[in-house]
């Protein structure tokens, strides 16, 4: 008996969040779930209302919609819970050899950032590409196996990214973002264990190695490929979203290259598990005018 897509993407939830309590209680973490109602009552939300449209008035397309926005969200919050677990390590950080990579690909990051910073719009239009980093089910197993990926590999390869390691100091660097390193505290606190209940209103994205949001954005771009008059502006955005990692996200240049394998290695075996699924199809929706046409006899 071959699987729903939907249930695929039900067993990953469900392996990510066996492996966020068990991640979070090797590690000490705690969760305040009264610190963001409002989440967690928008995802009870879509799913209530996917209940709906299954069950008391039927339209497959509300559910299905509804239920997979709720799914992806469940994802998300399970995969950056799985992040902070994965950072509360006493692995001495990995910059310095992240940077030598970085050097030995010859990659000339102060001239990479100075490139953007100039002319302003320029870096605008790298801030917000970057900031506005979402389902086929395919997609969604894809971002949850990149979110597990991504966490392990974290987990061995602590950093605190290029900005503090490398560009903290440059004057002529004083005008990018200072918000770049406020992470750091939450950061120390839990590598040195001293980090209290994550607070869901107050999230950071704490992995440098590798970037989950060069294999979002890859994964992205997948996913809208195939929709007609979508797939170029997506391509293009996901594209600036990209270069702009290094910038707004302070990644080195190998944390890209390490998201584009794991977006390649997530997206293999989502196609792999999907291989054999058959996903039941939406009909479609009648005109308004059939049910009042006369019967032909």
């Amino acid at each position: 008996m071959r699987s729903q897509p939907a249930t695929l993407v039900w067993l990953l939830i469900a392996v990510m969040a066996a492996a966020t309590v068990a991640a979070l209680f090797a590690t000490g973490l705690t969760v305040d779930f009264g610190s963001n109602p409002g989440a967690l009552s928008g995802m009870a939300l879509l799913f209530a209302v996917s209940a709906f449209y299954r069950t008391l008035r039927p339209n497959p397309r509300i559910a299905t919609v509804t239920a997979a926005a709720g799914q992806l969200l469940l994802i998300l919050l399970f995969g950056i819970l799985l992040s902070y677990a994965a950072s509360a390590t006493s692995i001495p950080y990995r910059d310095a050899e992240l940077y030598r990579v970085d050097l030995a690909m010859g990659f000339d990051r102060a001239a990479y950032l100075s490139f953007f910073k100039d002319p302003p719009w320029l870096a605008a239009t790298m801030h917000w590409a970057y900031v506005l980093f979402l389902p086929q089910f395919t997609f969604m197993l894809a971002v949850g196996i990149a979110l597990l990926m991504t966490s392990a590999i974290a987990a061995y390869v602590p950093a605190q990214n290029a900005w503090v390691y490398v560009d903290v100091t440059p004057a002529r660097l004083a005008r990018l973002p200072i918000e770049m390193q406020a992470h750091m505290p939450t950061l120390e606190a839990l590598r040195a264990g001293t980090f209290g209940a994550i607070q869901l209103d107050n999230l950071w994205g704490l992995i440098a190695f590798p970037s989950f949001h060069t294999a979002g954005g890859l994964l992205l771009a997948w996913a809208l490929w195939r929709v007609p008059y979508v797939r170029w502006p997506a391509l293009v955005l996901n594209t600036v979203l990209i270069a702009s990692t290094p910038i707004d996200g302070a990644h080195y240049v190998i944390d890209v290259f390490g998201g584009a394998a794991v977006a390649t290695a997530a997206l293999l075996i989502a196609r792999w598990l999907c291989r054999d699924t058959v996903a039941k199809p939406i009909p479609p929706r009648r005109p308004a005018t059939a049910e009042l046409s006369p019967r032909k006899i």
